[in-house]
């Protein structure tokens, strides 16, 4: 079924898949995207990558990637797309170790077609479990999946997977750490506080991502190497950027006070750009006003001093 030693792209209902196989005595690896890498039929025509396709190429890794053509109502799940599954994962038999990797979307979906593609072990980064809402209403996500789906899709649930998970997520941030806690078979996971939903920009912006993935295909993550790394995430601009979203009780007044500390040390060291801070107040003020008027028709003109006056408070 798999044609070695070049690049091969097929459209199997509405999944691109790429993949090259370089040698079939190597590990093989097995990819699904986050949702915003989702491509539309035009990139796919206009022969657009499929996503990490060419970070393992390049390697001259084996690498089976799976790109989803559409929109939030996706979920690589369609009866075509299964069908072709069953029918890949006698060919992948072959090497000596499948291995998958996903992240958030991509971590469900490498989850949920774990068992029919016989993988040895998973990375995940912030997966998602299920994108059936009534067995997650923790997570504010799904609302607008759930509003998309025609009917009932508890199949879409992910947890049951067995095959033996590595999962990178966010403690504080509370879908994630639920649906983490969904996940049976996770027998390894490491914590990258205070990013929230962006596990894997922030492992690229410190520099550790193409590390981890690499490891993880040879064997283990190095854990004492990941958390050393992590530290460099207070200097993310988003690091704990919605912290007053956070629940007190969730971190110790210790912690608490070393993030406001460094938070208050970032601001301090970032330079003030007053020409944007008026930009951004013109624009707010204008919305507000727009706003007021379509409300009166012209009527109660003084409301919209109070509104002005209170929008120079956004941005302080």
């Amino acid at each position: 079924m798999l044609i070695e030693h070049q690049t091969v792209r097929l459209q199997v209902d509405n999944v691109l898949v790429q993949y090259h196989i370089f040698d079939t005595n190597e590990p093989v690896m097995v990819t699904f995207p986050p949702n915003c890498q989702a491509l539309t039929q035009d990139q796919v025509d206009a022969d657009n990558q499929a996503w990490s396709f060419q970070f393992f190429s390049k390697r001259k890794m084996n690498i089976i990637a799976f790109n989803h053509i559409g929109g939030d109502d996706h979920y690589f799940d369609s009866f075509i797309f299964a069908q072709f599954l069953q029918k890949l994962s006698l060919a992948l038999q072959q090497f000596p170790k499948r291995i998958g990797y996903g992240v958030s979307k991509g971590g469900f979906a490498t989850a949920f077609h774990a068992g029919t593609l016989k993988l040895d072990k998973a990375l995940l980064l912030m997966p998602v479990s299920t994108y059936w809402q009534p067995a997650a209403p923790w997570d504010p996500k799904l609302e607008k999946h759930f509003q998309l789906q025609k009917g009932n899709m508890s199949h879409l649930n992910a947890s049951e997977c067995k095959t033996p998970l590595t999962i990178i997520y966010d403690p504080l941030y509370k879908p994630d750490a639920n649906h983490k806690a969904c996940f049976k078979s996770c027998n390894a996971s490491y914590r990258l506080p205070g990013v929230g939903h962006r596990i894997a920009r922030a492992l690229v912006d410190i520099g550790l991502l193409k590390d981890i993935i690499l490891a993880f295909r040879e064997g283990d993550i190095d854990s004492a190497r990941f958390y050393q790394a992590a530290r460099k995430r207070r200097y993310l601009s988003y690091y704990f950027r919605s912290l007053d979203k956070v629940h007190v009780g969730t971190v110790s007044k210790k912690r608490l006070a070393i993030i406001y500390l460094h938070k208050f040390y970032r601001y301090k060291e970032q330079s003030i750009d007053l020409d944007k801070i008026k930009a951004r107040l013109q624009e707010s003020v204008c919305k507000r006003l727009d706003y007021v008027c379509c409300l009166v028709h012209g009527k109660k003109i003084l409301a919209i001093r109070n509104v002005a006056a209170g929008s120079a408070l956004v941005f302080c």
